[in-house]
């Protein structure tokens, strides 16, 4: 997860100057379409070269992006346990384990990609003393799964307290610059084995083929975290006390290796033409004696059942069942307004949803979603929603949010900084999206049953302002190991015909972001186009501040190649530049203030000053800093 202002208890340089990709050759485009052995689209079903393949493991079990494990059938393979940690069996989790009845399928014949690779081990409530950070480190040197890694220059590094709500935070301490993590000529050999344990295919995939890879991308993190913690009464205080709402304090050491978004997709291997079951192996170069094993299914094409539906003339599912097919297409039909032209205040918002794979099929019906329980049953078409355990015990950045969001006029999205109220239309008025399925209504009584609508009506404020506005659609699909996020933007008009822009302010990700690392490729799958759209979600600390993580994901890169001193890179005009505030600088310079500050971080955003305020302007408005290199005007 992606947090605000941080306090270093080990101070590490951050400002690293360096020659990258060419700031003025621009000719490859973000939007670069097609997949596999010619280009790449994630998105493109039956059309594209190859399909992203996710392998995921919780504590020795393969487990599907639900959480649920994973099976081993009737395989002989004494290194896979027979019974396994269930992650949405609670936080923390109870220590029983039983054996898992979850598989996971793949497309014989079908070429794949290694898209993603994450595995992870923890323990909760083991080391609970708030004041130690030794021992958390010594049980992940010594006793985890990944005991047997290089571990050597091992530091104690960003203490990074979070708001889980109010009165209630969480404070997580993460080490870094083991001789593992920084390692960068490590392989990972993928081998698909039958039945018999007989090598089918192989490939291998080098650690720089993946694009994401540490902590402030929501990967890579080795972490000692306490949560459920009470504000702390000054900087340092070593004594830890329960939140409001809270009833005791949590404690998680936790080893994930995660490495994601595929640099090379062309590295693709054909799943081989098998029935039943099979075994993907991983070894990492890091881990020769400890290989990685998923228990797989294969499930041809002429076993697939038609699940999903044609699509009518309108766009929108018919009754007619189909196979079908991968990818992940979000589209919705949006009510014509009133006066046949653009919508004016006080009138509703009407659309209906339609969730659809790469080759048109709708994964569902017309009126309604699949429910909770279908998606965790993987009854779904592979659509996918909020998981809080994914979130709290996988610590999954990208927990399946699947919703949507109304916000406009697009000229007044702006940064907001130290409120909890949007300056411009926002619906929901909150960080988080308006759920398809409410995280909190799932585990309800009849919550896992309920299938949400399609169908949804969003009123315009009496004093809507002119201009374009959005529906954003975010959506979440896992289909025969491909695992893909995408956010979509859909406008329409309000108060006038003539369509307004985003302010203009940040941009340029193209210069690095394109081909097969373009947005639209990476995290939530929202195209540069729209990059000024993750500010509405992004705005308090729960979530994430964007000029927060922003910063720190590309200053923690070591994929990131330009002068990490340049705002022009991303900055368009000198003014969104200038706007020094705790929050903001603390992503690339954690610890500057020290202590003397430290209280901001828990000060409620209502009550300035706050870590979001512009309490530096007298002194690095006025001269700003000499490191940095800003826009003109």
């Amino acid at each position: 997860m992606i947090r605000p202002f941080k306090t270093l208890v080990l101070a590490l340089p951050v400002l690293v100057l360096s020659s990258g990709c060419n700031l003025f050759d621009i000719s490859d485009a973000e939007g670069t379409r097609g997949r596999g052995a010619t280009a790449f689209d994630p998105y493109a079903s039956s059309a594209s070269g190859a399909i992203s393949l996710s392998l995921m493991a919780f504590k020795g079990c393969a487990i599907l992006p639900s959480g649920e494990p994973v099976t081993k059938g009737g395989l002989d393979l004494p290194q896979y346990p027979d019974e396994c940690l269930f992650l949405n069996d609670g936080f923390p989790l109870p220590a029983a384990t039983r054996p898992p009845t979850a598989r996971l399928t793949v497309s014989p014949g079908q070429l794949y990609f290694l898209r993603e690779f994450s595995v992870m081990d923890t323990v909760q409530n083991v080391h609970t003393d708030f004041n130690d950070r030794r021992t958390p480190a010594a049980w992940a040197r010594l006793q985890s799964d990944f005991k047997d890694l290089d571990w050597s220059g091992l530091t104690t590094g960003v203490d990074d307290w979070v708001l889980l709500e109010p009165g209630v935070l969480q404070r997580e301490t993460l080490y870094e610059n083991a001789a593992w993590m920084i390692s960068n000529d490590d392989t990972f050999l993928l081998e698909v084995l039958d039945a018999d344990g007989n090598v089918r295919a192989s490939e291998t995939y080098l650690r720089t083929d993946f694009l994401s890879e540490s902590s402030a991308a929501g990967r890579t993190r080795v972490s000692f975290s306490v949560s459920g913690l009470a504000p702390p009464l000054f900087p340092g205080d070593p004594v830890p006390r329960v939140g409001v709402t809270r009833e005791s304090i949590d404690y998680v050491t936790s080893v994930k290796v995660s490495f994601a978004n595929s640099t090379n997709p062309f590295k693709s291997f054909a799943m081989p033409q098998l029935t039943g079951e099979g075994v993907i192996r991983v070894t990492w170069s890091l881990l020769p004696g400890k290989p990685f094993h998923f228990p797989i299914t294969f499930l041809p094409d002429s076993e697939r059942p038609a699940t999903c539906f044609e699509v009518g003339p309108d766009g929108l599912p018919t009754d007619v069942p189909t196979t079908c097919g991968f990818g992940l297409n979000q589209t919705l039909k949006l009510a014509r307004p009133q006066n046949g032209r653009f919508h004016l205040p006080g009138e509703n918002i009407d659309f209906v949803v339609s969730l659809q794979d790469g080759d048109g099929h709708a994964l569902h019906p017309r009126d309604s979603m699949p429910s909770f329980r279908e998606f965790m049953a993987e009854d779904s078409n592979g659509l996918s929603y909020f998981n809080s355990y994914m979130l709290v015990n996988w610590l999954d950045g990208s927990a399946t949010e699947s919703g949507y969001k109304v916000v406009g006029p697009l000229q007044d999205l702006t940064v907001v900084n130290g409120s909890y109220t949007a300056p411009y239309f926002s619906f929901p008025n909150a960080s988080e999206p308006a759920y398809y399925v409410h995280p909190a209504a799932a585990f309800r009584p009849g919550g896992h049953e309920h299938r949400p609508t399609t169908r949804y009506s969003v009123p315009l404020p009496s004093d809507a302002k002119p201009g374009t506005y959005a529906i954003l659609l975010k959506g979440h699909r896992n289909y025969l190991g491909e695992r893909l996020n995408r956010l979509d933007p859909f406008f329409f008009q309000v108060g006038q015909e003539t369509p307004t822009t985003y302010p203009g302010r940040i941009g340029n990700c193209q210069v690095c972001h394109n081909g097969a690392n373009s947005l639209s490729n990476v995290h939530h799958g929202v195209s540069v186009d729209h990059v000024e759209t993750c500010k509405v979600c992004h705005f308090d600390d729960t979530v994430g501040h964007s000029s927060d993580f922003m910063h720190r994901i590309h200053i923690n890169s070591r994929k990131y190649a330009q002068n990490k001193g340049d705002c022009t890179v991303c900055h368009l005009t000198r003014e969104s530049a200038l706007r020094p505030s705790l929050i903001a600088c603390a992503g690339c310079h954690p610890g500057t203030h020290g202590n003397e500050f430290k209280y901001l971080e828990f000060q409620n955003l209502t009550s300035p000053p706050n870590i979001y305020g512009n309490c530096a302007n007298a002194c690095h408005l006025a001269t700003p800093p000499t490191e940095h290199v800003l826009p003109p005007r």
